[in-house]
């Protein structure tokens, strides 16, 4: 009866010795799997020569920065993840690392361009400067209520949310391995969003109800006396960028934003003070030595034509690439010498679409 007792406890003990190896034995597959895809790049670039995948810029962006080779960088918010970055490294003789940030303010965008000058020396930093960014809060809005905080650590410690995580196993790897297959998000078309989307007249409006706006007179212009000191310091950031790293190239890109948007900024009476904040940063960039500045807000085939956007600002891929092939030949940049002329002819672009151009469309 005893040794019953005693070999049914001993199978017991057996069963339980071999349910602790299982489970120890899939949390090591399950962590050794994400570490060998490694969607989020936060441990090494893909081996045997897969494609590396780029379609989650939040997640993967702390991971490429510390993991990924390159010389140059690619700077901006979403109006810049269109941008086919191996025509820059054709173009320049680079090796270009996409840098997004979603409505990316300057705050954030040196957050992580910072991160990239420690760990080298970069030739090239090519900047999408929206003007939105320049007015925008001075602290860095990532954080650790809002990001996932152990991507932004050089440590595996804690690293267990990322290891031991069912999305990362079951949605992103699998995620990857299409993208990777389908060509998606490859190459220079890291973060690329335009695939699925509408880019014309009809979409593009519908960020925009100005034919339900009646105007009384002029708009009274609003006082933005009060963002002057914050718009100062977003200025004194690039310009501390370019007179620091005087060995580096910088080259800003003034996008095209649509005339939805300038006129909007017209009825709400913030034409002078988005005037007034691009004139602010040109103006104290020009003067730097490194420093390029390319501008395309005064180009009204693309502005003035709403076929060209899928909503307020957000432009076809083909004008991104319009612009990169224009800055790779000099074209469209503005000097000390030209800028006054340039702005003026803002004025009289922004004058004709409120006046004329937008009830083309309303």
């Amino acid at each position: 009866m005893n040794t019953d007792v005693n070999v049914c406890e001993m199978d017991k003990r057996e069963a339980l010795k071999r349910l602790l190896i299982m489970v120890a034995a899939e949390f090591l597959i399950a962590a050794f799997l994400v570490w060998f895809f490694d969607p989020f790049y936060q441990y090494h670039v893909p081996f045997f020569g897969m494609d590396v995948v780029l379609n989650d810029r939040d997640n993967q962006m702390p991971g490429t920065i510390r993991n990924f080779q390159y010389d140059s960088v690619l700077v901006g918010s979403s109006l810049a993840e269109n941008f086919d970055s191996s025509y820059l490294d054709c173009a320049y003789g680079c090796s270009t690392l996409k840098i997004i940030r979603a409505s990316g303010s300057v705050a954030d965008l040196l957050y992580y361009l910072e991160q990239a000058q420690e760990r080298q020396k970069l030739k090239n930093i090519f900047w999408s400067l929206d003007i939105s960014s320049l007015a925008a809060p001075l602290e860095v809005s990532l954080n650790r209520e809002t990001a996932p905080w152990y991507l932004h650590t050089g440590t595996i410690l804690d690293d267990l949310p990322y290891l031991y995580n069912k999305e990362i196993l079951l949605e992103k790897i699998p995620s990857m391995l299409a993208y990777a297959h389908e060509g998606i998000n490859t190459g220079g078309q890291a973060y690329n969003w335009a695939r699925g989307k509408m880019f014309c007249a009809s979409q593009a409006t519908r960020a925009y109800d100005r034919g339900g706006i009646v105007l009384e007179g002029e708009p009274e212009p609003v006082d933005f006396t009060g963002k002057l000191d914050v718009i100062t310091q977003n200025v004194d950031l690039l310009r501390n960028q370019a007179a620091s790293h005087p060995d580096t190239v910088f080259r800003f890109l003034v996008p095209p934003l649509s005339m939805m948007w300038w006129d909007c900024a017209y009825v709400n009476g913030e034409l002078e003070e988005r005037i007034y904040i691009l004139d602010r940063a040109v103006s104290a960039l020009l003067p730097f030595e490194n420093v390029e500045i390319y501008y395309f807000q005064n180009e009204d085939w693309i502005v003035c034509n709403l076929d060209n956007y899928m909503d307020m600002v957000h432009y076809r891929p083909e004008i991104n690439q319009y612009m990169l092939e224009r800055m790779a030949v000099g074209e469209n940049r503005v000097t000390g010498e030209n800028w006054a002329d340039t702005l003026w002819e803002l004025r009289r672009l922004a004058q004709r679409i409120s006046m004329e151009e937008i009830f083309k469309y309303y």
